[in-house]
């Protein structure tokens, strides 16, 4: 698919409502992640963070999204695939800061290089108190990356036209000692699932709906 094309469906949807929670349940269900809520009880409010969902063409003008792979460590998220992003600081004016900012230190973006398009629905993430807040963003030039070798430990640019034909694969995942069956999406051997999955899962409902209608 070439980056025109998805832009074009981008540029269609900018009327359209988010289907949020619908998306969402897609790839964790309701019920699911009212069991994790369960399990987990958190003293502070959720702490605010911000990531890129960054389409962008390559050599070849076909429409690709980059992701991360994070590097190992003793954390909730080690060595999960992401959007570029991270935690919002005090020194940022907004969210939107947040995103270009991390997404400048993951990967070596310039954030005057890219534009968003529209803000999509929060994600909540229990296990670590995150509330996370995705932009759908463009970047009409094909990237040199940059990667941060302290936060990430690889950049991995996948073709969009894979993902927007939803090819959803079972997985089971453990939270809190529990094991939960969920969908991901896998797209040339990466298995992207959990928060990362559902914002995508809303991104391609999106898209989808103006190609059905």
């Amino acid at each position: 698919m070439y980056f025109e094309q998805v832009l074009y469906l981008i540029q269609q949807t900018e009327h359209l409502d988010l289907p949020g929670a619908k998306a969402h349940s897609l790839m964790m269900p309701l019920e699911v992640r009212q069991q994790i809520f369960k399990d987990v009880a958190h003293m502070e409010p959720p702490r605010k963070s911000a990531v890129l969902a960054l389409l962008y063409p390559d050599k070849q003008n076909m429409a690709r999204m980059v992701f991360i792979l994070r590097k190992t460590y003793n954390g909730h998220h080690s060595g999960q695939i992401a959007f570029p992003g991270g935690k919002q600081e005090a020194f940022d004016t907004d969210l939107k800061q947040t995103a270009l900012r991390e997404t400048r230190e993951e990967i070596g973006i310039a954030s005057e290089n890219i534009q968003i398009k529209r803000a999509l629905s929060p994600v909540f993430i229990p296990i670590s108190n995150y509330q996370v807040q995705p932009y759908l963003a463009i970047t009409r030039q094909t990237p040199e990356f940059v990667m941060d070798p302290v936060e990430v430990a690889k950049i991995l640019e996948l073709p969009f036209a894979p993902i927007l034909r939803h090819p959803l694969i079972n997985i089971r995942h453990n939270y809190f000692g529990k094991t939960y069956d969920l969908k991901a999406f896998e797209v040339e051997n990466v298995k992207i699932w959990g928060a990362t999955a559902m914002i995508l899962s809303e991104i391609v409902m999106l898209l989808n709906r103006v190609i059905t209608d």
